[in-house]
C-alpha cells in the first residue's frame, strides 16, 4: 500500500472516538460488540495470512476497526457488507482515503448471494475475514455451505463455545451436528482466542477466530439437507446407539451395514464420512 494512504488511515481518529463522534451505540438485537483495539484487529488480519493484492469480503464491519486493519495490508478490493446504515458515515472516511478499493454494501448478510456479489464486482476469487455478529454467525456459516468455488479461505469470529463445536473431533463431547457438517465442506482450525474484555460493550462470552479452508468438489457424495436431518436425528439422542436412533429413518441394522458402521456405537463416534455414507444411502432410497 502507498505510504501516504497508510499514513492517512493511521491518522484517523481512534475507534472509540469514531463511536462517540457518530453516536454509534451498540444495538443488542443486532449482537453489536465493537473491538476498539486496532492492535488486536491487526493481529486478526496477520493470522489470516497474506492478503496483499487479494480480494477480501468483510461481514458486519461496524465502526470499521477490522476494516482499517484489512486495508492497511493492501488488498486488491475490500467488499464490506453492513446491515446497519448508521455505520456508513464512519466507513466513508475510509472510502475517501482508498477510493474504489473499498466497496460498501448496505445489505443483510443473510439475504445476499456471495456469487452475485463477486460477479457484480468483477471478482473471480476472494477470501472472507469477519467478526461475525453472534446472533447470525452459525446460521450464516451453514447457509454458505457448500462454499462458493470462488471463496478460497475464511477467517471468522465465533463465540468460543461455538468455535469449539465447529472444530471438535469425533469421539469428543463437543463433537456434534456443527462439527460434522462443517468438516465435510472444509478444513477447520482455531487460530486465536479473544477474551470478552476486548469488546465494547463487553459480552458475557469469550470468542475465538476460526480459519476454514474450503474443500471444493465437483460432486459431493452427500446431500446437505439429508446430512442436516441425519445429524439432528442422531445427536438429539446422542446417548442412544445409532441402531436405536436410526429407526425413524429406515431399517437401522441395514443402514449401518450399508454405511459400514457398527450399530452399537453412538452418534459422537460416527466420523463425518460415516454420516456422508448414511446420507448417500438414505437419499438414494
Amino acid at each position: 500500500m502507498e505510504k501516504i494512504i497508510l499514513e492517512r488511515i493511521n491518522d484517523l481518529p481512534k475507534i472509540s472516538e469514531i463511536i462517540k463522534l457518530y453516536n454509534l451505540s451498540a444495538k443488542r438485537y443486532l449482537s453489536q460488540n465493537f473491538i476498539l483495539d486496532l492492535n488486536l484487529t491487526n493481529r486478526i488480519v496477520k493470522v489470516s495470512g497474506d492478503i496483499n493484492n487479494k480480494n477480501v469480503i468483510e461481514i458486519g464491519p461496524g465502526p470499521g476497526a477490522l476494516t482499517r486493519s484489512i486495508l492497511k495490508t493492501g488488498p486488491n478490493k475490500l467488499i464490506v457488507i453492513e446491515k446497519d446504515p448508521r455505520f456508513f458515515d464512519a466507513l466513508s472516511n475510509l472510502k475517501k482515503i482508498v477510493g474504489k478499493k473499498l466497496i460498501l454494501i448496505n445489505e443483510d448478510a443473510l439475504k445476499i448471494n456471495l456469487n452475485e456479489i463477486m460477479e457484480n464486482n468483477s471478482i473471480k476469487e476472494a477470501i472472507i475475514i469477519s467478526n461475525l455478529p453472534y446472533s447470525i454467525a452459525t446460521k450464516l456459516l451453514i447457509q454458505w455451505l457448500p462454499f462458493p468455488k470462488q471463496i478460497s479461505k475464511l477467517t471468522l469470529m465465533f463465540q468460543k463455545e461455538v468455535a469449539d463445536r465447529i472444530v471438535a473431533k469425533v469421539g469428543t463431547k463437543k463433537y456434534g451436528r456443527l462439527s460434522v457438517i462443517t468438516s465435510l465442506y472444509g478444513h477447520n482450525k482455531i487460530l486465536m482466542n479473544i477474551p470478552s474484555t476486548a469488546f465494547y460493550p463487553r459480552p458475557k462470552v469469550n470468542s475465538a477466530i476460526i480459519q476454514i479452508i474450503p474443500i471444493h468438489k465437483k460432486h459431493y457424495n452427500f446431500n446437505k439437507k439429508t446430512i442436516e436431518m441425519i445429524t439432528q436425528t442422531l445427536f438429539h439422542q446422542r446417548r442412544k446407539t445409532i441402531k436405536s436412533s436410526l429407526k425413524p429413518l429406515g431399517d437401522s441394522i441395514e443402514l449401518c451395514k450399508l454405511a459400514s458402521l457398527d450399530p452399537s456405537i453412538r452418534a459422537e463416534q460416527v466420523p463425518p464420512q460415516g454420516f456422508a455414507r448414511l446420507s448417500n444411502i438414505i437419499s438414494s432410497n
